[in-house]
């Protein structure tokens, strides 16, 4: 797949972020928004063509449209904005277009499908996205990354070894780990800095490793005993921030009755959250006041969970109520460059709204065969979802023929609804969904030997 022609509308946080990275892989990006300054930022600091419009605006899609692009997505911060810009950019001759959506009424709807409605390709639910990574990570006090692949029937999980890992000493083929689950990366902290290993037999495991495993989804769930880590549910979490995804969230909290207390420092948006969540407490307070973490005692709450959208406040708060004794610190991150700082002061690091934005607009440009992409180790490593189309190369041809380099790891297989461990004398068939693990410079290949 060579470069693709991409129109994003919106120049906010989530949509330079995309355009940054959609240009670093080499496509065509033009950003548009009706604000100078915005846009006179993105010049300076980025190699991304710009365009000076409000929208929506049918004359300038159609003036866009004489340059053949292949994706128009409108990311701005107003759903109905993106929706009808979105709309006419379909109907006027996109091939494709992607909306961004924030409200749980639209993505959620038991009455209407919006993206029918408006003609869309793809509604993306950036905050949503980031609220369930947010409570997965809650939920399985161990894990660092926890995604479902192939409608559920895989699941992927990053394991945060115990110092008191007994079996470091043997080589993960000796492990005797369950047939249908599998090592796909180890991360790894040296005196010379942080190592990313695509483990095979041989390899070890050690304390303090953060190893990602893949496999059939009930056996996955047992890895606290295979590690041995204890599981401890939660009963109160307190939330920094009444963002959409401090909503979204909440939402998913309290259904599981879940106790939940939200500090937001703006008084409107504290009525607001007041309104739409009433099981839930509303604390109209700058959390930047160390005296209020330890009014609100935040030491006694079994976890705090940074989502305001300002990466240096997540940090100096989290950092506070970690010294105040709090036993778990969960922050957003909206710059990946940032999250090594955050593990380094014990901080549960995940990937903001703007990062799960590029991911799904990445699988989205590879969707002949990719189904997903997911950013692994600080985006040092990819995982990705993908179909296995009738004209592939690798048909027939048992895996380990296939000679694929260090970096590229085919790591399940899932056929029917069976899901299989990626073995050398493993053959894939058309419509299998695979999941590989690989390093960002892999893609292109990866799509080049499966479509």
């Amino acid at each position: 797949m060579g470069s693709m022609k991409i129109v994003i509308l919106g120049a906010g946080g989530s949509g330079c972020y995309a355009a940054a990275a959609l240009s670093q892989e080499r496509h065509d990006v033009t950003l548009i928004d009706h604000d100078p300054k915005a846009l006179d930022q993105v010049n300076r600091e980025t190699d991304v063509a710009t365009m000076l419009a409000t929208m929506p605006n049918a004359g300038v899609l159609a003036t866009l449209l004489e340059g053949k692009p292949d994706l128009f997505c409108a990311l701005t911060g107003d759903d109905e904005t993106n929706l009808v810009s979105s709309s006419m950019a379909k109907n006027l001759g996109f091939p494709k277009a992607v909306a961004r959506i924030k409200s749980h009424e639209y993505l959620h709807s038991d009455l209407l499908h919006i993206g029918k409605l408006f003609h869309v390709d793809h509604l993306i639910g950036a905050e949503m996205l980031s609220a369930q990574d947010l409570f997965k990570l809650l939920a399985h006090s161990c894990d660092s990354v926890f995604r479902h692949f192939a409608n559920g029937s895989v699941l992927m999980r990053s394991i945060l070894v115990p110092e008191e890992w007994t079996k470091g000493d043997l080589a993960i083929q000796d492990l005797r780990l369950p047939g249908d689950l599998i090592v796909g990366l180890i991360r790894r902290k040296t005196a010379e800095g942080e190592q990313v290993l695509y483990p095979h037999g041989e390899d070890k495991i050690a304390p303090g490793d953060e190893a990602t495993l893949i496999g059939e989804s009930l056996r996955m769930n047992a890895l606290h005993e295979i590690f041995q880590t204890t599981e401890k549910r939660i009963k109160s979490v307190i939330i920094v921030g009444g963002s959409i995804v401090a909503l979204h969230l909440s939402r998913l909290l309290l259904q599981q009755r879940i106790s939940v207390k939200i500090i937001e420092k703006d008084v409107e948006r504290s009525r607001v959250l007041a309104d739409l969540l009433p099981r839930a407490t509303i604390i109209n307070r700058n959390a930047l006041d160390p005296l209020l973490l330890t009014e609100e005692s935040v030491q006694s709450c079994d976890a705090l969970v940074l989502a305001t959208q300002n990466d240096g406040d997540n940090f100096l708060i989290a950092s506070m109520a970690l010294r105040l004794g709090c036993p778990k610190a969960v922050s957003l991150v909206s710059d990946p460059a940032y999250m090594p700082l955050f593990e380094k002061m014990g901080i549960i690091s995940a990937p903001s709204e703007r990062v799960n934005m590029t991911d799904r607009l990445l699988a989205i440009l590879h969707e002949t065969s990719f189904r997903s992409v997911v950013s692994l180790s600080h985006e040092s490593a990819k995982i990705v979802e993908l179909k296995v189309s009738a004209s592939s190369q690798v048909l027939g041809i048992p895996l380990s023929k296939l000679r694929l380099p260090k970096d590229l790891l085919i790591a399940v297989i899932e056929n029917h609804g069976k899901v299989m461990i990626g073995h050398g004398e493993s053959i894939l068939c058309p419509d299998d969904t695979v999941i590989a693990i690989c390093s960002n410079s892999r893609l292109e290949q990866l799509h080049q030997m499966f479509y």
